[in-house]
């Protein structure tokens, strides 16, 4: 049964991230209460990160080479939690230009090899559905991101890109894939063979955020 549902997951990524999509329009039109949005979007992260880690640490499946949130969705996803957890807004810029790049890539693709847990899958779109989520809720909220958010959010990242890559080097994992392309079907096939994929991989990224600033920069309440 576990195998049969693992199959139809890998098999249907679109689809299933087509429903998702389907979802989050109709919480964006029908939930008007930003209250209600958040508290929605606090149970579905704690809900992912209680499901996934509790099943790889209690099946003896975690692998800190793999799992641990060092990908930028879901290390986004984490410090999208702590700052609605403790209430601190300072991030949310920088969450939202990760997240909606982020998310309509999550949703579109897929770096998971097919012989990956449906608990990996599980995981895979419902964090990207959280940073999705939370893009339109705060869209809501007629958050300004500024030239300044831009490029600190930018600075970040590269930070945490310049972590991963000493992370990778020092215990051989892979993770922003900066070691080899990533599995599954994505954008990186598109590309040639290390380094010109990871370079291609930025260009797109670089692309999301200019995007994401144009939308976000003019979202002033009128």
């Amino acid at each position: 049964m576990i195998s049969f549902l693992n199959n139809y997951f890998n098999y249907n990524h679109f689809f299933i991230s087509g429903i998702l999509t389907v979802y989050l329009i109709y919480l964006y039109f029908n939930i008007k209460n930003i209250d209600k949005m958040i508290f929605i979007i606090k149970v579905l992260l704690i809900f992912n990160f209680v499901t996934f880690y509790g099943y790889l640490l209690y099946f003896g499946d975690f692998n800190y080479r793999v799992h641990l949130p060092l990908h930028l969705c879901y290390i986004t996803e984490l410090f999208l939690f702590l700052s609605l957890i403790f209430k601190i807004k300072m991030l949310y810029p920088w969450i939202v230009l990760n997240g909606l790049g982020g998310g309509v890539t999550g949703f579109t693709n897929s770096n998971l090899p097919p012989d990956s847990l449906l608990i990996e899958n599980i995981h895979l779109h419902l964090s990207h559905f959280n940073l999705l989520l939370f893009t339109l809720i705060a869209f809501k909220m007629r958050l300004v991101i500024t030239k300044s958010h831009f490029l600190k959010s930018i600075l970040l990242n590269l930070f945490i890109f310049s972590f991963a890559v000493w992370f990778n080097i020092e215990y051989g994992s892979n993770y922003w894939f900066t070691m080899s392309r990533p599995p599954g079907t994505n954008l990186a096939l598109l590309f040639s063979d290390w380094p010109y994929y990871l370079y291609g991989l930025i260009i797109i990224g670089i692309i999301s955020y200019c995007l994401t600033f144009k939308i976000f920069s003019s979202n002033i309440s009128k």
